[in-house]
C-alpha cells in the first residue's frame, strides 16, 4: 500500500495496516480514534492538541473546494451568487465528516514515516 492509499483508507502511517478511526462510523463522534494502532502499537495521540495542525489542512481543502464550485457555477454555468453558495452549503454539509477525517489522516502521515520492518514482521 502506498502513502496515498494509506491516507485515503485511513490506515496507520507506520505499518499501513491498522485503522486510524474506530469502525463503524458514528455521526455523534466522527473523530473517534483508538489510542494506539492495533497492529504496530503506534500512539495516535502523542500529545494534547496534536491534531491542531490538521485544522489548517481542513481549511485548505474547504477553501479550494468552495472556490472551485463557486467559480465553476458562476463562470461556466452562469449561476447567481446565491445559487452558487446554496450549492456550496449543500456540498459542505455532505463532505464535512470526510474533510475532518482525511485532514487528520494527512496530518499524521506527514509526521510519522512508514517503517518497512513493521510491515514485514506482522
Amino acid at each position: 500500500m502506498n502513502v496515498m492509499s494509506s491516507i485515503w483508507n485511513y490506515k496507520c502511517p507506520r505499518c499501513r495496516k491498522g485503522d486510524l478511526f474506530i469502525k463503524p462510523f458514528e455521526i455523534k463522534n466522527p473523530l473517534n480514534m483508538p489510542d494506539r494502532c492495533s497492529n504496530c502499537d503506534l500512539n495516535y495521540s502523542p500529545e494534547p492538541g496534536y491534531y491542531f495542525g490538521a485544522m489548517f489542512i481542513s481549511y485548505g481543502w474547504t477553501v479550494w473546494t468552495i472556490l472551485a464550485i463557486v467559480g465553476f457555477c458562476m463562470l461556466v454555468l452562469d449561476w447567481t451568487v446565491e445559487a452558487s453558495f446554496g450549492l456550496v452549503v449543500f456540498v459542505s454539509a455532505l463532505s464535512y465528516f470526510f474533510i475532518m477525517r482525511i485532514s487528520r489522516s494527512m496530518y499524521i502521515h506527514m509526521d510519522v514515516r512508514f517503517d518497512k520492518k513493521h510491515k514485514e514482521t506482522t
